[in-house]
């Protein structure tokens, strides 16, 4: 489909599903309803092949969509990391069954991720994460703090980055690995920061030894 089709159609999907626009929509705009209703028009998970149950789009279609929503403020928050980071992780990084897990429910719109990246101290510095891995026998134990963490009261699962060597003063970034962790998971604590307007969708997550097993691995671990 040519892409000034494309927006047409997008723009038409709009008007007729309504609501009010939302500033910083992707992050504060969380309706599943409406992430449910653009995935059954293939919008969600555009660029995942249809082997994982995805539509196959273009990357081209997927920018042209995704502007489209944004311009208008419309509710992408609940797919928003899922379709932005975790498919194009999983892509390229992921095995058969992170594939087959994870990218046909974030295509239909039913999973939907957090990222587990800052801690309290650390600020944008990844190599000073102080989360640690340890492995066990079902896979890894991970123990740490993670913070401003958005939408983790919502989402199913999140990325944690988290140390899994010790650290090399030389080569601070290596070292680290990144886990799929369901936030349901025994040991998983989250607890709200509010905004001083009253919102919530940032949030601390603490884990205290929570298991993540083995195919949860993103990459070599």
């Amino acid at each position: 489909m040519v892409t000034g089709e494309l927006r047409a159609e997008v723009r038409a999907f709009l008007a007729e599903y309504g609501g009010a626009p939302q500033v910083d929509s992707w992050l504060t705009g969380w309706d599943e309803e409406f992430t449910r209703a653009l995935a059954a028009k293939g919008w969600v998970g555009m660029t995942v092949p249809p082997e994982y149950g995805g539509p196959g789009r273009s990357h081209l279609e997927r920018f042209v969509v995704t502007e489209e929503l944004l311009a208008a403020g419309a509710p992408v928050a609940a797919h928003w990391i899922a379709d932005r980071q975790i498919v194009p992780s999983l892509l390229k990084y992921g095995t058969e069954e992170q594939k087959q897990r994870y990218l046909p429910a974030i295509a239909r719109g039913e999973c939907f991720f957090g990222i587990g990246m800052s801690e309290p101290d650390s600020g944008s510095d990844l190599a000073s994460v102080r989360t640690k891995g340890t492995r066990a026998d079902a896979g890894w134990r991970i123990t740490g703090t993670k913070v401003w963490t958005s939408g983790a009261h919502r989402a199913d699962a999140f990325i944690c980055l988290a140390r899994t060597s010790p650290l090399d003063p030389d080569h601070r970034h290596a070292g680290l690995s990144q886990f799929i962790v369901d936030l349901r998971s025994p040991g998983v604590e989250i607890r709200p920061i509010v905004s001083m307007n009253g919102a919530h969708h940032f949030n601390e997550v603490i884990l205290d030894d929570v298991l993540a097993p083995v195919f949860g691995t993103i990459g070599e671990g």
